[in-house]
């Protein structure tokens, strides 16, 4: 059972922390190590190290996490291309990093190696006890202690669904979309991981978001083809002045969960009420996708 592998897991992980295991299972005695996931491992071996010789600091700490295993390793690099920490505090015991946009592309499992990797690492400072980790500002969901190092919400077998993520192609007024393949784990919600993806913008250097920055993808949830997208306020406090970019970005909402086989109509939300119009747009009806026409 999978299950049982993740507490396993969770054993390994955690005698990996005391003893400080370089890649491959040589010991490192002395000084701090980078944590990374290992490639070609199961779970049972989730995690490894790298010897780290930078700066003893939260920073310094972190930019080697950004900057990936060295080169030749057997570890990979889970955290997203062009992530960079935008701010960090230490207080109590308690420290919090505030990550760029990139790093809410990360989710599932996929996410989960990511937090703590980056756990593992920042808590063999003396002061750091616990750590929160931040995207673009937002406030933490959850505080993360190495001890709570464990790979929960795994299913036995992660689903792994498409979807085309629509964005404002270069300057202009046509929308362009990245495909993109999310690995699901045991509770999560396809349509809401998608959205969360869309917030955070592309990865592709061609397109840019046409979300305000910042807006969050509260909830989303499927009735009968329809998609209820529930987003923060923040969707109705930028809202463009003309009807032409207001369709662009209800567009690019739409065009994105109609993307998803189970997706027909969306109907846009905004913190748990229904939205009946966006500037020039009506939107109390559910809105077909254009691609499907």
């Amino acid at each position: 059972m999978m299950k049982g592998k993740l507490v396993f897991a969770l054993a390994l992980l955690l005698a990996g922390v005391l003893t400080a295991c370089g890649p491959g299972g040589q010991g490192e005695a002395d000084g701090l190590q980078l944590w990374f996931p290992a490639s070609g491992s199961d779970l049972s071996n989730a995690l490894d190290t790298c010897h780290y010789e930078g700066e003893e600091t939260v920073s310094g700490l972190m930019d080697g996490l950004l900057s990936g295993p060295p080169p030749g390793s057997e570890l990979t690099q889970v955290i997203p291309s062009g992530t960079h920490l935008l701010d960090w505090t230490v207080a109590d015991g308690e420290v919090r990093v505030d990550l760029s946009a990139h790093y809410a592309r990360l989710n599932g499992i996929n996410r989960t190696l990511a937090d703590y990797c980056i756990v593992l690492t920042l808590s063999q400072l003396g002061d750091v006890d616990q750590v929160c980790i931040a995207v673009a500002g937002q406030k933490p969901s959850r505080i993360l202690r190495p001890g709570d190092v464990m790979f929960s919400g795994a299913e036995e077998a992660p689903v792994e669904v498409s979807a085309a993520l629509y964005y404002r192609l270069g300057t202009g007024d046509m929308l362009g979309y990245e495909l993109r393949v999310f690995r699901l784990t045991e509770g999560e919600v396809s349509a809401k991981v998608v959205l969360d993806a869309l917030c955070a913008g592309p990865g592709q250097e061609e397109l840019t978001p046409l979300l305000p920055s910042g807006l969050l993808a509260v909830s989303a949830r499927l009735e009968k083809g329809v998609c209820y997208a529930n987003f923060s306020a923040l969707l109705l406090e930028n809202i463009p002045d003309s009807r032409e970019e207001q369709e662009l970005v209800i567009s690019s909402i739409v065009e994105t969960l109609c993307s998803l086989d189970e997706v027909e109509q969306v109907q846009i939300m905004v913190e748990g009420e229904l939205v009946d119009r966006y500037g020039l747009m009506d939107l109390s009806s559910p809105l077909f996708s254009h691609q499907s026409q």
